[in-house]
């Protein structure tokens, strides 16, 4: 009874999936039409400028450049004594934590903990076994250092800019001496107070520093002065790129589009897994009750299965067309298609599934002698 009761319990819990899986789905389309428009925009507005001249004309425009990145600066975080000569240094502190796992077979949930590296604090007071205890505070927090004098050609990168510029770099020349004052040792590209880095105990932490060593950039961005700012479409949304390596503007462009494109179905992916599970959890219920009897048991938990998924899948492509179908009316109304041949196939299926009440009984056609 107690298994009965929890399926009914998590009613609540599916309705509440499908409302989220539901909310990113809408939000994934409308961003998706936003993210079109922005790169058909771009694509008719930008120009390629050479980064060796700053040429006023292209005051407020997009434009497409590339060079050599320049920076006379080293940078240096005092607390560990780390110097190098980079436009981007970041110092990055993990602590070894405990992690918790769930799984859910038959109604049963059992929660499993594993040793991790991690950047962020895990917060273990709410796991469901109370003796993985994780530190609530870390020794030393994570830190950027920027130079404020970072150019490619003539053309100076705003603060925000030289935050995005990628940490291709691992710095490991430690200053030995001053990492033994800290009560801390060397080993490999990591500080750490491990006795053991290859067995580390709960608590111990390891710092890390990476920081940018690109020879050239690109970046796509709107000119102003002798910098640059972002770029807002009239869809609303804003562009601003930095990207290692000599890229033109549509190339540049296009690697925006592949990301979008990864995001939109990495999205639908995820608000559709959302739903079906979400709807399996309403019906979960009706499966609990038949368990009982383990030959009915495994064939109503299949056409559970079954029946969420289609419902699950048609309620997913039904968000998407109308979502879509304001901004494209002919895929639009192909999904609803879709979504209704689906709930045409489940109804069918459904009926054949039935036993036929008006079947009448077979006439003895015999004579009696």
């Amino acid at each position: 009874m107690k298994k009965i009761g929890d399926s009914f319990k998590g009613i609540l819990g599916g309705i509440v999936a499908i409302i989220i899986g539901i909310g990113i789905l809408w939000w994934n389309e409308g961003n998706n039409v936003k993210n079109l428009k922005t790169t058909a925009e771009m694509e008719k507005s930008y120009i390629d400028v050479s980064s060796e001249k700053i040429d006023q004309a292209n005051e407020g425009k997009l434009i497409a450049t590339q060079g050599k990145l320049i920076n006379e600066k080293e940078l240096l975080d005092e607390k560990f004594d780390v110097k190098v000569k980079t436009p981007l240094l970041k110092r990055v502190v993990e602590m070894y934590q405990w992690e918790e796992e769930s799984n859910t077979e038959d109604d049963v949930t059992t929660y499993t903990y594993k040793k991790v590296w991690s950047s962020s604090l895990i917060d273990s007071s709410s796991f469901h076994e109370s003796n993985h205890n994780n530190p609530t505070t870390k020794p030393y927090s994570d830190a950027e250092f920027k130079s404020d004098d970072v150019r490619v050609g003539a053309f100076s990168l705003s603060s925000e800019q030289i935050s995005d510029l990628s940490t291709n770099g691992e710095f490991n020349t430690y200053n030995s001496e001053k990492i033994a004052e800290l009560g801390y040792a060397v080993n490999g590209i990591y500080i750490t107070n491990s006795k053991e880095l290859n067995d580390p105990q709960i608590g111990d932490v390891r710092i890390s520093f990476v920081y940018n060593n690109s020879d050239e950039i690109s970046v796509l961005a709107v000119q102003k002065g002798n910098s640059f700012v972002d770029f807002v479409s009239k869809a609303g949304k804003t562009v601003n790129r930095i990207m290692d390596g000599s890229h033109s503007g549509i190339e540049m462009i296009n690697i925006i589009k592949k990301e979008n494109k990864i995001l939109k179905w990495a999205l639908r992916l995820v608000g559709t897994l959302i739903i079906v599970m979400g709807i399996a959890t309403i019906l979960k219920p009706i499966s609990t009750i038949t368990s009982f009897i383990p030959l009915l048991g495994s064939i109503v938990s299949g056409a559970v299965g079954l029946v969420s998924f289609i419902l699950g899948l048609a309620l997913s492509l039904l968000i998407i067309a109308v979502a879509w179908i304001r901004f494209r009316p002919i895929l639009g109304i192909s999904l609803i298609a879709i979504v209704i041949a689906l709930i045409t196939f489940l109804i069918i299926r459904s009926k054949k599934t039935k036993p036929d009440t008006n079947e009448k009984p077979v006439e003895n056609n015999q004579n009696e002698n």
